[in-house]
């Protein structure tokens, strides 16, 4: 499933918040790790000074020391744990390496993911420039657009304490809406959870610090909307009070199905509120949610854009890490106008 993981990093405390997921990751589904360090000339941080070619050499050497220690350091934690997948690398070799590129930040990791096969991209929300009011900064946020590729947001403003050695996912909130869309992410979530089954049997972490990892199914009910004046008539109260009726009753049976079929720790909740991304993330606090498990578009999706409306705003207002299942491949993505007017006319 994901084989390949890429982590892009700019030498800051919070883009490596990103690491012990990505690590996390590379355990349960025995995969490599490439961590990516993109240079750009034109940062503020260095303005005229990055031209000087004395000094880019430096701050390139530097670059490379720093990935080199950490991809040691990551591949000395992961090398503790070489039998929890079987897909994994046994042999000795390091399942970590790492990447320098020079130009503009978010165009070199889209280019990278998406031309060396990589799987799944576990990018932090923010990085050198800091927190700021923001949910998302700029060089994630165009990321995570043009991606088209499973991607793992880990907000760093919720990972202010020191991270265990072992990243654990205890608790896996999975919104569905009984599209097909919805329902890609379960073969996910379902490996999750075994695979952390496997590193809790197969090493000695005590059982009271990493619980069983429990799927937690959610399907929000929204009232009609009816593009007529208020007050309501009888007659459409009535009808408003049926849809509601008809609605709680099917959505439970879907739930229910899904909760026999998927079998192991699931939980189902059944909500009602005018607005699902606000019922997502009320349910994520109140449960302590450890991750939100997303397909990127759901039963209005359309492939127009890379996520629908609820991921959207799940993905910008959030406070959990969120994993987005790309359901459009690759090649069905049309370019936007702007892409377009780059390729035909430059960037300048």
């Amino acid at each position: 499933m994901f084989k390949r993981i890429l982590v892009p990093l700019d030498g800051s405390a919070f883009a490596e918040r990103a690491i012990p997921h990505a690590e996390q990751f590379a355990r349960i589904f025995g995969a490599d790790l490439i961590l990516l360090r993109v240079l750009d000339v034109s940062s503020p941080q260095d303005s005229a000074e990055a031209v000087d070619p004395l000094k880019w050499q430096i701050r390139k050497t530097d670059a490379e020391l720093y990935l080199k220690e950490l991809a040691e350091k990551i591949q000395k934690r992961l090398s503790n744990y070489p039998d929890i997948n079987d897909g994994g690398d046994k042999s000795g070799n390091s399942r970590v390496q790492y990447i320098i590129r020079e130009g503009r930040v978010a165009e070199n990791i889209v280019n990278y993911a998406q031309g060396e096969q990589i799987d799944l991209v576990v990018i932090c929300t923010h990085g050198m420039g800091g927190l700021s009011r923001w949910n998302i900064s700029s060089v994630t946020h165009k990321v995570i657009s043009l991606i088209y590729l499973p991607v793992l947001i880990v907000r760093a403003y919720s990972e202010m304490e020191i991270q265990p050695e072992i990243h654990h996912y205890q608790r896996i909130l999975i919104p569905v809406d009984s599209s097909r869309r919805a329902e890609c992410v379960f073969s996910t979530g379902i490996a999750i959870r075994e695979g952390q089954t496997a590193i809790q049997s197969k090493t000695k972490i005590e059982t009271d610090d990493f619980q069983t990892t429990t799927l937690l199914l959610v399907s929000v009910i929204k009232p009609p909307e009816l593009p007529i004046p208020e007050p309501y008539s009888e007659e459409i109260k009535q009808l408003q009070d049926q849809f509601l009726q008809v609605s709680r009753t099917a959505v439970k049976n879907y739930l229910d199905n899904l909760k026999n079929h998927l079998s192991g720790d699931c939980e189902t909740y059944l909500l009602e509120n005018q607005s699902v991304p606000t019922a997502i993330q009320e349910l994520a606090g109140k449960e302590k949610i450890d991750l939100i498990l997303m397909s990127a578009h759901g039963y209005g999706g359309q492939f127009n854009y890379p996520y629908g409306s609820i991921v959207r705003h799940t993905i910008e207002h959030g406070n959990v890490p969120i994993l987005i299942i790309q359901d459009i491949p690759l090649s069905q993505v049309k370019p936007t106008q702007a892409e377009i007017a780059v390729k035909k006319y430059g960037s300048r």
